[in-house]
């Protein structure tokens, strides 16, 4: 089993597009792999010496209210190391699954968000 610990930096945008659309353009701007992450000698490597993980990522979302609810897309592309030859059947189903995980979550979280603030209304 492969951990990785990643500490990020983005820039995100918001814009209002019209009455009920917004969208936002999140950027990493910095990401660094830790290492001995939680204990006494964690550390980042310098970005750009590591084991290159994840090296970029962008990150997209549309908002649109109708229906009674809103509706919510999500895109997200990441850039990460080839994976070594030979290792392809035990690294590919992470790299596949970890995405979509980090989707899920995002979306559920958004929709946990929405519904708080329904209910306060």
């Amino acid at each position: 089993m492969i951990t990785v610990v990643l500490n990020t930096e983005h820039e995100v945008r918001y814009f209002r597009d019209a009455p009920g659309r917004a969208h936002s353009r999140s950027s990493a701007v910095r990401i660094a792999e830790v290492v001995n992450a939680g204990k006494s000698d964690e550390r980042e490597k310098t970005p750009g010496n590591d084991d290159g993980f994840m090296w970029r990522m962008e990150t997209w979302v549309a908002h649109e209210e109708r229906d009674g609810g809103v509706y919510v897309q999500s895109e997200v592309a990441s850039l990460t190391r080839d994976i070594p030859t030979g290792l392809g059947w035990m690294i590919k189903p992470f790299v596949t699954d970890i995405p979509k995980e980090s989707l899920t979550f995002t979306l559920q979280a958004t929709r946990k968000a929405a519904e708080a603030l329904r209910t306060r209304r």
